[in-house]
């Protein structure tokens, strides 16, 4: 699994029949937060959501459950 390095690079996975995930580090104000930002590509349509650090921790927990390392 690649590793992001915080403030410099994005992940981007491929789907099958085009489409394109972004993964990101990202931050918020107004409150303060960080977290990761995740944007996905389908033709025209660009879709983003951002996740804050403890919903980010959830989704580690859960891919770490379902794949875990060796």
């Amino acid at each position: 699994m690649k590793r992001i390095l915080k403030y410099e690079q994005t992940l981007t996975l491929h789907g099958e029949d085009g489409e394109k995930l972004r993964i990101s580090y990202d931050n918020r104000g107004e409150p303060y937060r960080q977290g990761v930002s995740l944007w996905l590509e389908s033709g025209t349509t660009l879709q983003g959501v951002f996740i804050d650090e403890r919903e980010v921790r959830q989704l580690q927990n859960l891919l770490d459950l379902l794949y875990p390392r060796k």
